[in-house]
């Protein structure tokens, strides 16, 4: 579970260049922050993977305890209705629960859904969901897996083994995946990972039959958080990131940190080559603080995406988190709030500054 995992990295180097050209460093981006919902007294929620329709209706997945005062993860669905006052959220749905047994029978969270079509057993899915499962009580062996559905709103059947695995006993492991749908076959995954390219890595996973699957080669993300969101449009890469500032060791406890970094690049046509690139060719679109949150902590960010985890709009971004206080109820503030990023004056001026 992530508030028991090792802390990686402290502070992160701000990009405030783009390599090809760039003359200056761009004015940031300041989000409009606002709540969006609860699990109620004695539940947390955090590590959203959000989806947008062609209709509005956002599908929210992310963790949640079932037991009031209890920490168990297990995958909850919230459903936003758009109105003309903004989303109305239904109750949450609990939507896939620890397994009794095997390697995901102690915590499972941090979803990540996508449409996606692919067979198991003679029948052809058309939804996937990444998932973290672990099996120790101690939040070590962390695996990545996954589950199937015909829809968006389930109903989940778990697909029965790690599809990136870890053997290691004594270490987190990998998990708190998120995934790009590359093409009918291919989906580009990034996770946090404690192997020899953590504490950021990706893969590119053939999985167009989970008799077949070919989770490809691991390749380290060098600069980037462990807790980090990645998402594309057809003309950027854009990635959120869970980050510590220098002040970040006076906030007690320190499970979690106390901001969360948008940034950005151009795309190639190597999504590879793109994100295992040096920092300088990103640069910082904006924050979400203290400060804007109104909490100390900030954490567990992620983007409002379409179904295949790309951008609606360049035109703007949305950034779900979870704020929390400190003391002993930090855990029962884990509430989920948005972070607006309008990116049109930033957009223009970031073609501006690329010539």
């Amino acid at each position: 579970m992530k508030i028991d995992r090792i802390l990686m990295i402290g502070s992160f180097c701000t990009a405030a260049m783009l390599a090809a050209g760039a003359k200056k460093e761009l004015p940031k981006v300041v989000p409009q922050v606002n709540y969006e919902l609860s699990g109620g007294a004695g539940h947390y929620d955090y590590a959203p993977s959000f989806i947008t329709d062609k209709y509005g209706i956002v599908y929210g997945y992310l963790c949640e305890n079932r037991e009031p005062f209890k920490i168990v993860d297990y995958i909850y669905l919230y459903k936003g209705i758009p109105t003309r006052e903004g989303i109305k959220w239904q109750p949450g749905t609990e939507v896939i629960e620890p397994s009794r047994t095997g390697w995901d029978d102690c915590h499972i969270c941090d979803p990540d859904v996508r449409e996606f079509s692919t067979t198991y057993r003679g029948h052809t899915y058309k939804w996937i969901m990444t998932y973290l499962g672990v099996d120790q009580w101690d939040c070590n062996h962390n695996q990545v897996g996954i589950a199937l559905a015909d829809n968006i709103e389930g109903p989940w059947e778990k697909y029965p083994k790690p599809i990136i695995p870890y053997d290691k006993f004594d270490k987190w492991g990998t998990g708190q995946s998120t995934s790009i749908v590359l093409n009918d076959s291919t989906i580009a995954t990034f996770y946090h990972s404690t192997t020899e390219n953590g504490p950021f890595a990706m893969r590119l996973i053939n999985l167009k039959d989970l008799e077949k699957i070919d989770i490809g080669e691991e390749y380290a993300v060098p600069f980037l958080s462990a807790n980090t969101y990645v998402a594309v449009s057809d003309e950027y890469i854009y990635t959120v990131s869970e980050g510590r500032s220098e002040n970040y060791e006076k906030i007690v406890p320190t499970w979690v940190g106390d901001i969360c970094v948008v940034r950005c690049k151009p795309r190639s046509g190597d999504l590879v080559a793109d994100m295992t690139s040096p920092v300088d060719e990103w640069i910082e679109i904006g924050r979400v603080t203290p400060e804007l949150s109104g909490f100390p902590r900030n954490h567990n960010p992620g983007f409002l995406t379409d179904s295949r985890g790309w951008l609606p709009s360049d035109d703007s971004l949305t950034v779900y988190f979870t704020p929390a206080v400190t003391g002993d109820d930090w855990l029962w503030s884990y509430d989920l709030y948005s972070a607006v990023f309008d990116l049109k004056d930033f957009n223009k001026k970031l073609k501006t500054n690329k010539k």
